[in-house]
């Protein structure tokens, strides 16, 4: 692509799924770029978790070189190799009845940290370095870190989860702030006794829901899939509609799932309560922000993935539009015609244009359909029922 000057430099706050691709992106382009993560290290964080592509695997081949694309299945959570016949089941939870198989034809589910590991490679990506400010003079964006260091460029990329210090930034707290949703979560990874595991196995090799006629929303899915059973690990999670706090802790998270329980069926019931009693868990209210337009500094600031479009879990939604962010980006810069500052900036403004609206239908369908799958009543209307995971919604 010919020899590229030092007149654009990109910061990129955050190294999760959007900040990295989003990296790569730049990488490919020849755009020099260095991703700041506030951890000290990419295994810093105890909890691990895993998440899906199902309509964003031709975005994420626009991402990355080939020589990562292919490696794409050593990240997933088992040895499964994605067909056109994939798909994940739905079941009643009170009856074990099927409800529903809703095609994922050529998904991936992918072990965050070891998806992270691989679009990590190549990246100039320094740790520990956690955002305190943000100033741009319009040209030149300068980022301040909690150790004292800054580092300045002609971009910074807020790409730092849902609690982004850059969103804030560029909208002020009160716009910026986060949501809160009236559903609540709990959710583990853990082993199971071997009966468990072939019950899971039995309903899909890798995962499926239930729902509860009394609002409950739970997922069950292989995270590390093992020769033996016993040694394999489940992500299982349990979400349901609460208005009040739940005053739920670490020590009586476990004993509120067991008990939710027993008005489960089989196999769900048993599997439930044969988690392990020292299993560690965590739970929180859900939460989201309906992407709206910022100013984005003469093109100096902007966000992408979780800090531009948080959003609900229960249909898939986020990774793939995360990773559809850095795909969008990637075509602009594409078209730039100069090196300059001034042609980054352009590609910035026509890259927020798509994603806003976009952003903002992918939130507001998520939170529509993470309320309708707490409600037996209007489950089979949800997003999930009458769409599926695939992009958009038809409600």
């Amino acid at each position: 692509m010919g020899t590229v000057t030092d007149a654009r430099r990109v910061l990129v706050i955050g190294a999760g799924a959007a900040g990295l691709l989003i990296a790569q992106v730049l990488k490919k382009h020849a755009v020099p770029c260095r991703v700041f993560e506030q951890d000290t290290k990419a295994d810093a964080r105890p909890r691990d978790w895993n998440y899906g592509i199902y309509w964003a695997q031709s975005h994420l081949a626009e991402c990355l070189p080939p020589e990562l694309t292919s490696q794409l299945q050593s990240a997933q959570v088992d040895s499964h190799t994605p067909s056109e016949s994939d798909f994940l089941p739905i079941f009643n939870a009170a009856t074990g009845e099927r409800l529903i198989s809703v095609p994922a034809p050529y998904s991936f589910r992918l072990q965050r940290r070891k998806f992270l590991n691989l679009i990590s490679t190549g990246l100039d990506i320094q740790y520990g370095k956690r955002l305190t400010t943000v100033n741009s003079d319009n040209q030149t964006v300068t980022a301040t870190f909690e150790d004292g260091g800054q580092e300045s460029g002609n971009l910074l990329i807020g790409t730092e989860g849902a609690h982004s210090r850059v969103r804030e930034y560029l909208l002020g707290k009160e716009r910026a702030a986060l949501i809160p949703s009236r559903i609540v979560a709990s959710a583990t990874i853990s082993h199971l006794p071997e009966q468990q595991v072939n019950s899971i196995r039995n309903m899909h090799p890798r995962y499926c829901i239930a729902f509860h006629p009394d609002g409950y929303f739970t997922w069950f899915g292989i995270h590390n899939e093992a020769a033996n059973p016993e040694d394999c690990l489940f992500m299982i999670l349990l979400s349901w509609v609460s208005e009040s706090e739940t005053g739920l802790s670490a020590t009586t998270i476990a004993a509120d799932i067991k008990k939710k329980a027993d008005t489960f069926g089989e196999p769900f019931r048993t599997i439930l309560k044969s988690i392990p009693s020292e299993t560690k868990f965590w739970h929180n209210r859900l939460s989201s922000w309906p992407t709206r337009p910022w100013d984005n500094r003469n093109g100096t600031v902007t966000l992408a993935g979780d800090a531009a479009h948080p959003m609900t879990f229960h249909r898939g939604q986020g990774l793939n539009n995360a990773i559809t962010d850095a795909a969008y980006f990637s075509r602009q810069l594409a078209d730039l015609d100069s090196k300059s500052p001034g042609s980054l900036s352009a590609a910035v403004s026509a890259f927020e244009e798509e994603m806003w609206q976009r952003g903002n239908e992918a939130v507001t369908q998520s939170n529509i359909n993470s309320l309708s799958v707490h409600s037996w009543e209007e489950l089979k209307n949800s997003p999930l029922f009458t769409s599926g995971l695939k992009q958009g919604s038809s409600t």
